[in-house]
């Protein structure tokens, strides 16, 4: 855990407190890290593997909330609220997740560089939700399919001589999930999107051009 970025303000000897904190263990694939209504006592952090956000209405209806990648937190809002997990937790892949208390976490806030951090990803995952939420309202899938890659590629890309590459595999299963679809609508939007040029696929991952 000591390795992430949201840490690495931290001197050596800081960083090796927050190691000791840290509970880590191997999460199989489909296997679930949290569950929604549980009370929510800890915050989780991914080193390796993909972790999926799912929610289910009063209806029964699976809203998938995000897919989260190593160095991105989970459930960091529980640190200033008393609350339970208002969604799921669950591995798309074999990962590997580093744990922390509330009580922990606390402490750990008490660094401002730590805390200023934590507040700017509660406030990015609040915005990018919402706009993802704007953007599944449209009713054209290749628009869905092209306004969240070009969202995650805002948060996990990385510029490269061919454009922004997201930084992470994506299946079209992931994606279908994210923009509420079907893997043969994912498949013909993606297709589609990449001969008008606004995608391009460097090995498994996707480029977004504007």
């Amino acid at each position: 855990m000591k390795e992430l970025e949201i840490f690495s303000i931290l001197t050596d000897t800081e960083q090796n407190a927050i190691y000791g904190l840290a509970k880590g263990g191997l999460l199989k694939k489909g296997e679930l890290l949290f569950c929604q209504g549980e009370e929510g006592e800890k915050v989780f952090l991914i080193q390796t593997g993909k972790i999926m956000l799912q929610k289910f209405t009063k209806d029964g209806t699976k809203i998938v909330i995000d897919i989260l990648k190593p160095g991105d937190l989970i459930c960091e809002n529980i640190i200033f609220e008393d609350i339970n997990y208002p969604f799921s937790g669950i591995a798309l892949e074999n990962s590997y997740i580093c744990a922390c208390s509330k009580k922990e976490m606390v402490e750990l806030i008490k660094d401002p560089v730590i805390l200023e951090k934590i507040f700017f990803s509660i406030n990015s995952k609040m915005m990018e939700y919402t706009e993802r939420m704007t953007n599944n309202a449209l009713k054209d899938v290749q628009d869905k399919v092209y306004n969240t890659l070009k969202q995650i590629a805002g948060r996990h890309g990385r510029i490269t001589n061919l454009g922004l590459e997201i930084d992470c595999y994506l299946s079209h299963e992931d994606i279908g999930f994210l923009v509420n679809a079907s893997r043969v609508s994912v498949t013909r939007s993606i297709n589609q999107l990449i001969e008008m040029g606004k995608l391009e696929k460097n090995n498994r991952h996707y480029i977004v051009h504007e």
